[in-house]
């Protein structure tokens, strides 16, 4: 089993009990991106480089 953290006990963060999930790009979900985000393209260059520094 792999352990999360550092190697002295009770280091390292707990989990915050939040699950993953994905999200596909389509025109509704554009939408409400639209009304909550003003910059829109730079919203999706933010995510994309985020995507990049973890798995590119």
């Amino acid at each position: 089993m792999k352990k999360r953290g550092g190697k002295r006990k009770g280091a390292g963060r707990k989990s915050m009990g939040k699950d993953r999930y994905t999200v596909t790009l389509t025109a509704a979900n554009v939408n409400t991106a639209k009304d909550k985000e003003r910059n829109l393209s730079g919203l999706l260059d933010r995510l994309l480089a985020q995507w990049m520094r973890k798995y590119g």
